[in-house]
């Protein structure tokens, strides 16, 4: 047993067993790295399965936590997050699971009525010669106002879309929500040259007390189908089809869409994409004054650069979603997010969001608004175990039925300690 190994420069505690097994597969090896664990079968280089868990301590202020235009204190406290990462990848399949739990300590105000956010989310892959099966899912447990996501602040993925959650700043008050989402998709490679997927996408969304609130529990379900061909080697043509269906419990509202975009998606180079899609969207949708039809263009223009110090992903779209306000709005939206390493130790992010929504019917302007967050962040590596970060967020919105702008201002200052994790 060797009792010290050194990692990325530190000298961490680790035990090591050998064990033969019978049937002469070769050796396997049990490495713990501190309290992280890595299984790695000795018979498959480079299968490892990654145990990271981490805790974090924030202090918060917002100035505006509510984002609402009218007489309003500040908010200001403490939150403790926890976090459990796992994820293996083999040549045939990779699997990450990740759980968060956010828990208020102190907090000024009745803002923030929910005291703790729950996250529970699974991305599966399965890989074979010419097929590949992708599972997605998440269960959240949290508010509009202080809502939980898959993808944090210190994450350093920024090409990946955060989840589309059009419903920020919808309400003044903190409301439980909880969400369920499932996502699975198939795709088989004919060739080459072509390609084809099909997905299916289940949204469930429950709210608590919804009193002085326009909220409504809801249900959306989509099924897509898409097809792939290479023209050129950097140029693929790219057609989507797909239908969703969308149901609220406390409110008779029923819409069924309709969706087909044509696109190109071009490889600049080996570290830069970009991805434009046009189509055209027919909805039907009934309430309690009958049944109509409508329909509305839709677009999405997305881009991804990698170079050795820094990434960045932008998104621009027009899409259809569903939302709390018992509604199906259309979305314009714009995503930007930005990773730069200033130093060994030192790294910034910039992740931007913004959208309008408009509701399909007429007859609800509740749900127009216009909204805008920013957030600059700064990472600092103090060791292998420890981290610091200090962020701020600038939000905006306005409502087509307010005459004013609500605007907000945070800013949060974190200690983190994590495990560190090898592949």
């Amino acid at each position: 047993m060797e009792k010290k190994e050194t990692v990325a420069g530190q000298t961490a505690p680790s035990c090591r067993w050998n064990l033969r097994s019978r049937s002469g597969l070769g050796i396997a090896v049990l490495s713990i790295l501190g309290p992280g664990i890595t299984l790695v079968p000795g018979t498959a280089a480079g299968v490892a399965m990654v145990v990271e868990p981490s805790v974090s301590a924030r202090l918060f202020y917002d100035d505006n936590a509510a984002l609402t235009i009218k007489p309003h204190d500040f908010s200001a406290g403490s939150e403790l997050l926890g976090a459990l990462r796992v994820s293996r990848e083999t040549a045939a399949m990779k699997l990450q699971g990740i759980a968060r739990l956010n828990m208020l300590v102190d907090a000024g105000g009745d803002v923030y009525r929910d005291k703790d956010n729950q996250l529970l989310s699974l991305a599966f892959t399965r890989k074979g010669e010419v097929s590949r099966w992708k599972l997605n899912g998440s269960w959240r447990r949290d508010s509009i106002i202080r809502s939980v996501s898959v993808i944090e602040d210190m994450d350093e993925n920024v090409a990946q879309d955060p989840d589309d959650d059009v419903d920020a700043g919808l309400v003044h008050v903190s409301v439980r929500r909880n969400r369920f989402v499932l996502k699975p998709s198939w795709s088989y490679r004919f060739s080459p040259r072509s390609e084809v997927n099909a997905g299916y996408g289940f949204d469930r969304v429950t709210f608590g007390d919804t009193r002085d609130t326009s909220l409504s529990d809801y249900e959306n379900q989509s099924l897509f189908g898409s097809y792939f061909y290479r023209i050129t080697e950097r140029d693929q043509i790219t057609t989507t089809l797909g239908m969703s269906q969308y149901r609220t419990d406390s409110i008779n509202r029923d819409y069924d869409g309709y969706n087909a975009l044509v696109g190109l998606k071009h490889s600049y180079s080996e570290t830069a994409s970009g991805h434009f899609q046009i189509g055209w969207q027919e909805t039907s949708y009934s309430d309690s004054f009958g049944s109509r039809e409508t329909s509305n263009y839709l677009f999405r223009i997305s881009g991804e650069k990698r170079t050795g110090l820094m990434k960045f992903s932008l998104r621009l779209s027009r899409s259809t979603f569903a939302s709390g306000a018992g509604d199906v709005v259309n979305s314009d939206v714009l995503l930007f997010n930005m990773s730069r390493e200033l130093s060994e130790k030192m790294r910034f992010s910039l992740r931007m969001k913004a959208f309008q929504n408009e509701s399909i019917r007429e007859d609800s302007p509740a749900a127009n608004r216009r909204y805008m967050s920013i957030a600059p962040t700064l990472v600092w590596k103090i060791t292998p175990y420890w981290s610091a970060d200090a962020s701020y967020r600038y939000r905006r919105q306005k409502r087509d039925t307010d005459a004013r702008s609500a605007e907000s201002n945070a800013v949060y200052l974190s200690l983190r300690y994590s495990y560190p994790t090898q592949f």
